[in-house]
């Protein structure tokens, strides 16, 4: 937090010659700051504009600009390419596909427009790749750009957004996110663009470029300043002023006591107690005090089991030790280290290690429902202490194994060998004496004869890390789709790494019970490890929100997954409500896809727009790195809020089968707690009920085996019950459109679909073996997992895990969904009044253009002062909390509301907004919570004050 303040005050200091703007938006609240995007090379401009604004003239909106955009089928070929590098280090592996030319598929908020003044505008258009340029009487004028960066005419990294500042309604700013090349999916090289502007006339920009490492994207001292003048011939630029990184390293922590005793004569010893001096990317090897990087996103320093530990992002992080400075060993070995796993890992994964191996062959791999998948252990060349993907401790050398081992289709791996997640292990194996002997806590727990010479291979002793990429455990798909649909991946240890310690000699037994007991930490702290824990952020308290609106955060979920990303302060958008005590969260870890949270922090997720490709299913589940997807806050009133998702249906190969594989989809989201989703363009193919688990619970730890309640228009009511081991019940209500969904909580999430669709269930044939419930799945490669997998099954509850209930055919472009802590069949009201609206009848003042079931809403256009209109209420249309869109409103005016003759007052009951619309113009947007099955008569006018 302090460091977010001190970054602050460092922008500030970045000499300029003139005015320096810095945007309010980032000094918010504690909360925020924790999370806040903070600058590395930050480059900031200043505009002064000789014309002030008038009132009404300073405004921003949304809109669809005409844009002939190019058919660049170039770009989408090389992405796969740099999704196989990134993923397993061997481009040629990739499948590049043969893209349908054509356009990309935009929704109607493409663009943005701010209007300064009469006549000036800042546009932020694709046919820019949204880089802003200055419109103005005398002709337009293009900014420059100040991060190096390749040609993104598809948009495909590129996107603005407005992003309201705190307490500061007279300012607008926006951000334009964009990258240095569209077609690498390398999650840290982003750049992110802040313009603040003000009526005065005063724009501010502030340019922060990701770096590989954390800790420089985090570094005061880098920055760039230029200030430039708008005049009435143009803009004039001033020259650029730089500074450098400081490259002061940070303080180091307080670890636990260090403790010196040691058996025998290392030959390379890694205490990692580098964090109690400094928190820098850099360790040493303590028998030659030769210091070695810390590779990944950031040396992350925890307590250890002595001084310091160091924590390992199970895809980055990652210690060598070149192979010219590795132990000389020959006949003997021991291996010795101290772990905390977060998660297990996705299959084979060393600690300690000097080997290589082969991914499994796909037709190894291959597996169906009548070649059931069988895990079988990692054949490598060299030595390796470490964990497979159930949590067993292994140990290989010379292509044999002791711990772990095959596990056939029916069979599950035995809990007692098993090392529980947070939690110190010592681990220790030894080679020499005609055995190999693997050692859990000091104890024998495997071992068997093995002799002959220790055969190295020809690469470095790594840390944390695999040397070389493997395909995932458990996977879903099967036959000869199995290898396709997942990629290999380099891949290491999730969690905390201490004292490693390579001999080249056999410790007897005594020897590691000794190293063992000389480190072990305390009953208490064996179990309270320092790892934060995994937690989803549905920023849920058990007690409604102050008031009901939406904010942009940049959401936590633990350390070592928030350290891969370079995100802006405003990455993810969240919605709370004032009437219940729930939230719908859309966030990165979700690939910004809706999760309608309870007030316990259970979460309901929802699939998207769904189609194939080379690699399995081509979804948003695919996007692993974050390149192709993102949200933002089309409105934020105290009537409704919208929210627009973006994403690219694409595989986890990064192959894109065309350019108009985008998806555009809006949630209006209103205080009772309903939100309509809208996915615009696609009539089906997105729709599949899923629920979230967090780490450490299991599927009935968060619903019950009576999932589901369906209901129907007429308030009839069927229980859908599953059964363990894996029967799903069918629907059998007639005409069902209404789905409660029974979590372990006070509140439920609930669904309704337009009337017609056909609500099933689906899983008896996809299922893990290794969790309890009867539910399709639960998977693990999605949410927050960077597997390349279309399908994982959970191996168990160490991860977050997602599992289905079933989906609809026939739904349409929209759903409804919300939040009840009433039975099922009260929410026939809603569903009526959605999908029979009452009609508008006898309009003055307007035009009425229906009712629109995408938005929940009456839409109208004013022609007059006051409006006035029936609203024909009944009992098979209903009037249920309904909304008035009303354009033409072209004033800043507040609104007044008389239902059946009575001024309703305004507060919770009655909300309203103003907001511009794709044209610019005011509309304003009025929400009433009221029900009634009779006509009601309706005025709108200008509020008097």
């Amino acid at each position: 937090m302090h460091r977010d303040r001190d970054r602050l005050e460092a922008i500030r200091k970045i000499p300029y010659k003139g005015l320096f703007v810095i945007p309010d938006a980032l000094v918010t609240e504690e909360a925020n700051m924790k999370n806040a995007i903070v600058a590395t090379a930050a480059a900031v401009l200043v505009l002064a504009v000789a014309v002030e604004a008038q009132a009404g003239d300073f405004y921003a909106y949304y809109t669809r600009l005409d844009y002939d955009q190019p058919r660049d089928i170039a770009t989408l070929v090389k992405i796969p390419v740099s999704a196989a590098e990134v993923f397993a280090g061997r481009p040629e592996q990739a499948t590049t596909g043969d893209p349908r030319p054509g356009p990309v598929r935009w929704g109607k908020y493409a663009d943005l427009v701010v209007n300064m003044s009469e006549g000036r505008q800042f546009i932020f258009s694709r046919a820019t790749g949204y880089l802003p340029y200055l419109k103005t009487p005398k002709g337009k004028f293009t900014l420059k750009a100040l991060a190096e960066c390749k040609p993104d005419p598809l948009c495909l990294c590129s996107y603005v957004r407005l992003v309201r500042v705190k307490d500061s309604p007279e300012r607008i700013m926006v951000h334009w996110r964009h990258v240095p090349d569209p077609a690498s999916v390398v999650m840290t090289e982003v750049i992110h663009e802040y313009f603040t502007f003000t009526p005065e006339g005063k724009v501010s920009r502030a340019v922060w470029v990701g770096t590989p490492k954390l800790d420089d994207f985090n570094d005061l001292a880098g920055g760039t300043g230029q200030e430039l003048i708008l005049t009435a011939d143009g803009i004039t630029e001033l020259p650029l002023t730089k500074t450098k990184f400081s490259d002061k390293p940070a303080a180091g922590i307080a670890g636990s006591p260090v403790r010196k005793a040691v058996v025998g004569s290392p030959a390379a010893w890694f205490k990692f107690d580098d964090g109690l001096k400094s928190s820098g990317d850099e360790t040493a090897e303590a028998i030659t005090g030769t210091v070695f990087p810390v590779a990944g996103n950031k040396a992350l320093w925890k307590k250890g089991v002595s001084g310091t530990a160091l924590a390992f992002d199970g895809y980055f992080s990652k210690v060598t030790l070149p192979k010219a400075k590795a132990p000389k060993v020959t006949d003997e070995l021991t291996l010795e280290a101290w772990v905390v796993l977060g998660a297990y890992p996705w299959n084979d994964a060393g600690i300690v290690h000097q080997s290589a191996g082969e991914p499994i062959s796909p037709e190894d791999y291959k597996h169906g429902y009548r070649d059931p998948y069988t895990y079988r252990p990692w054949k490598m060349q060299g030595y390796m202490l470490g964990v497979d993907p159930y949590g067993r401790p292994i140990f290989k050398i010379n292509g044999e194994q002791v711990g772990g081992g095959e596990i056939a289709p029916k069979d599950l791996p035995d809990k007692k060998d098993i090392i529980p997640t947070y939690r110190w292990t010592h681990l220790a194996a030894t080679y020499g004496g005609g055995k190999m002997c693997l050692y859990v806590d000091g104890k024998l727990a495997a071992s068997k004869d093995a002799t002959g010479p220790i055969t190295v291979p020809d690469c470095d002793v790594l840390i944390g890390l695999n040397s070389d990429p493997q395909r995932i455990s458990d996977p879903v798909s099967h036959s000869k789709f199995a290898a396709n649909n997942n990629m290999p991946l380099l891949y290491g240890i999730e969690g905390l790494i201490d004292e490693v310690r390579i001999y080249a000699r056999t410790l007897s037994a005594e020897e590691i019970r000794r190293s063992f007991q000389n480190l072990c930490p305390s009953a208490e702290g064996v179990g309270a490890p320092d790892l934060e824990k995994r937690i989803l952020p549905g920023l849920v308290n058990g007690k409604p929100a102050e008031k009901f609106g939406a904010e942009y955060r940049t959401l936590k979920f633990h350390e070592l997954w928030d350290n891969l990303w370079r995100p802006s302060f405003d990455r993810d958008v969240v919605v709370r409500f004032d009437k219940n005590p729930c939230s719908v969260v859309f966030w990165q870890g979700t690939n910004f896809g809706s999760g309608w949270v309870t007030e316990n922090n259970k979460w309901m997720s929802d699939q998207s727009w769904e189609i194939g490709g080379p690699h399995g299913c081509a979804e948003h589940m695919a996007d692993k790195r974050g390149r192709f997807d993102h949200v933002r806050l089309i409105e934020n009133t105290a009537a409704r809020v919208v929210v627009h998702w973006r994403y690219a249906s694409i595989d986890v190969g990064y192959v894109f089968p065309g350019a108009n594989v985008w998806a555009d989809e809006y949630y209006t989201i209103y205080p009772d707690g309903v939100g309509v989703r809208w996915v615009q363009g696609h009539d089906g193919g997105w729709q599949d009920t899923q629920f979230l688990s967090q780490p450490g619970t299991t599927c009935l730890d968060n619903i019950d085996l009576t999932a589901l309640t369906m209901a129907n228009l007429a308030g009839e009511t069927c229980d859908l019950t599953w059964q363990p081991p894996n029967r799903v019940p069918p629907n059998t209500l007639k005409d069902a459109c209404i789905k409660r969904i029974n979590f372990k909580s006070k509140w439920k999430v609930f669904a309704v679909y337009r009337e017609g669709a056909k609500i099933d269930t689906w899983g008896e044939s996809e299922q893990s073996k290794h969790t309890p419930d009867p539910f399709a799945g639960p998977w693990n490669h999605w949410p927050v997992g960077l597997n390349p997998s279309d399908g994982r099954y959970a191996v168990s509850d160490d991860r977050v895990t997602h599992a289905a209930l079933g989906g609809a055919d026939n739904c349409g472009e929209f759903i409804m969904y919300g939040f009840t802590d009433q039975p099922a069949a009260s929410l026939a009201v809603l569903a009526r009044s959605w999908n029979n609206p009452p009609k508008i009848d006898n309009p003055k003042g307007c035009d009425s253009k229906g009712y629109d079931q995408a938005q929940r809403a009456y839409v109208l256009a004013a022609t007059a002062k006051p409006i006035s209109f029936t609203l024909n209420g009944s009992k098979d249309s209903p009037i249920c909390n309904p909304c008035f869109v009303l354009s033409n409103w072209d004033s800043d005016a507040a609104a007044a509301v008389t239902v059946n003759g009575s001024r309703v007052k305004a507060g919770k009951a009655f909300r309203q907004g103003i907001v511009r619309d794709p044209a610019g113009k005011r509309q304003i947007i009025i929400w009433l919570e009221l029900e009634s099955a009779r006509p009601i008569e309706v005025k709108i006018s200008e509020s008097p004050g």
